[in-house]
């Protein structure tokens, strides 16, 4: 892992996923205000459990009314990809702003390509139990 300038061609992931991130909560927070109908969820209404991703609307809903227990407590794993997502936001803000050199991975080894493959895993499997067991 290391900071280093764009290479010429080289995608500005930074940009890129900003720009798409902005757009997509923009679109959330415009279907929210305009109180637009939400779609249901199909897994839900077919078998009556939640499904990995149950909770996340009303997760994104408690967030943008600052209530972060409730959106905790919703859908943790939602919530964890919120922040994250924000966080990565603010990096690549800054680094677009002040034309900073970019964090990228030269080369990731397999082992821990493999592992973090294992945790996301091991991470929906643990939420969607939550999911289950709290009734969402």
């Amino acid at each position: 892992m290391t900071w280093r300038r764009l290479r010429p061609g080289e995608i500005d992931h930074e940009a890129l996923w900003l720009g798409v991130s902005a757009s997509a909560l923009l679109g959330a927070w415009l279907w929210f205000h305009l109180a637009l109908p939400l779609p249901g969820c199909t897994f839900h209404r077919l078998t009556g459990l939640p499904c990995p991703t149950c909770g996340a609307t009303r997760c994104l809903r408690y967030t943008f009314h600052h209530q972060w227990g409730a959106a905790a407590g919703i859908n943790p794993l939602a919530f964890a990809v919120f922040g994250a997502i924000g966080a990565f936001d603010i990096y690549a803000a800054i680094v677009l702003i002040f034309r900073l050199p970019r964090l990228r991975y030269e080369s990731i080894p397999v082992r821990l390509g493999q592992m973090v493959r294992y945790a996301v895993i091991v991470a929906i499997l643990l939420n969607w139990a939550w999911l289950i067991w709290a009734g969402v």
